[in-house]
């Protein structure tokens, strides 16, 4: 048997004719940059998730970047972090000159709460946290260390597209959240495209960022980007909106069968989110054997993610994180896609077991 760690193509196939009919739609208009669609997508996105405002960009990484200028972050200024996580988010950070400074997991492979006013001085300025593999920490807990301490709070919600937190879905919950539509997210695009929701005043300043500076077509009041959305993958993301919180529940589904049947340490599921699984992370005794021993079944992982950021040179002086730099080392993605079948996933589980038995 032969299954791939992901199976992108299915995204298309479910909603073929529909998005089918949308590029062509977009390449008859010669709507390519800027205009309706991609004013209907931020509008359809904000509804989506009870936001006041959104705004579309050309990927995730920028929608992190333009964030953390729309709050006021210069160089200089420290941004409270993850290690675990991928590059993008402490990217981010350095790209605009300030300083990255990282706090380690807890046993969510979540930002540790409680580490974080150990952290704090006066240069700190904000709070960039993520939802890493599709929910989100205790956000309650964060909201009240960034109002004790004036700071803007940051949700990188890359990984947690149609999650949610007591009740409410991602998208609304802090000062701005940023999202990533890459192709290989729940909700994926057919190129890079991302976007930032939250409050207006905030997100007017990412729209400002995002297109050169300018707030009208001759009026540049700063140095900006080019980090404007395509009308292509606006249409497209429109379509799937209708259609991925069902792949999500698929998911889930999957999810939890792997959380009954693994003999091993499966990812713990807070009891006030709804999970959207971007990935399904376990820890497995002898990773890189693992690895090596599923290929010869057949079977795609992944790891999310082989090292923590804090231990790149570019990132340097070295801050330690320990549990995040333990776990690294015993992490590693199985398949998780929503048309997973029960055959396929039951061969996954039989040779994860068989490894774990084996090597316990």
């Amino acid at each position: 048997m032969q299954i791939p760690f992901t199976k992108l193509q299915d995204q298309y196939q479910d909603c073929k004719p529909q998005i089918d009919n949308a590029i062509q739609q977009i390449l008859d208009s010669n709507e390519f940059i800027a205009g309706p669609t991609v004013e209907k997508f931020e509008q359809a996105w904000s509804k989506h998730v009870g936001a006041e405002s959104c705004a579309s960009v050309g990927n995730g990484t920028f929608a992190l970047t333009l964030a953390l200028l729309a709050c006021g972050v210069k160089p200089g200024h420290q941004v409270i972090t993850t290690s675990h996580t991928f590059i993008s988010t402490a990217e981010s950070i350095k790209v605009i000159g300030a300083i990255p400074v990282f706090v380690d997991i807890d046993e969510y492979y979540h930002i540790d709460v409680d580490e974080i006013e150990n952290k704090i001085n006066h240069n700190t300025k904000a709070i960039l946290f993520v939802d890493l593999y599709g929910q989100t920490p205790e956000i309650d807990k964060l909201k009240k260390i960034a109002t004790k301490h004036n700071l803007f709070l940051i949700e990188d919600a890359a990984q947690s597209t149609g999650a949610e937190y007591k009740n409410q879905r991602v998208g609304n919950l802090v000062d701005l959240t940023c999202f990533s539509f890459n192709p290989v997210k729940n909700l994926g695009a057919i190129g890079d495209a991302g976007a930032v929701t939250g409050n207006k005043n905030l997100v007017d300043q990412v729209k400002m960022y995002r297109d050169h500076g300018r707030k009208t077509r001759y009026d540049y009041e700063t140095v900006g980007y080019n980090a404007r959305i395509d009308c292509l993958q606006a249409a497209v993301l429109l379509e799937k909106i209708n259609i991925y919180l069902d792949w999500n529940a698929k998911k889930r589904h999957i999810a939890n069968i792997y959380n009954q049947e693994l003999q091993t340490v499966t990812p713990m599921t807070r009891p006030d989110c709804v999970h959207s699984y971007y990935v399904y992370v376990i820890q497995v005794p002898y990773r890189d054997g693992f690895i090596e021993y599923m290929k010869t079944k057949g079977i795609g992982t992944n790891m999310h993610y082989k090292t923590p950021i804090n231990v790149h040179q570019p990132y340097f002086p070295y801050q330690a994180c320990p549990r995040a730099e333990w776990v690294c080392n015993q992490i590693v993605s199985l398949p998780c896609y929503y048309s997973l079948t029960p055959s396929e996933q039951a061969y996954i589980i039989e040779h994860t077991n068989k490894w774990s038995k084996q090597h316990s």
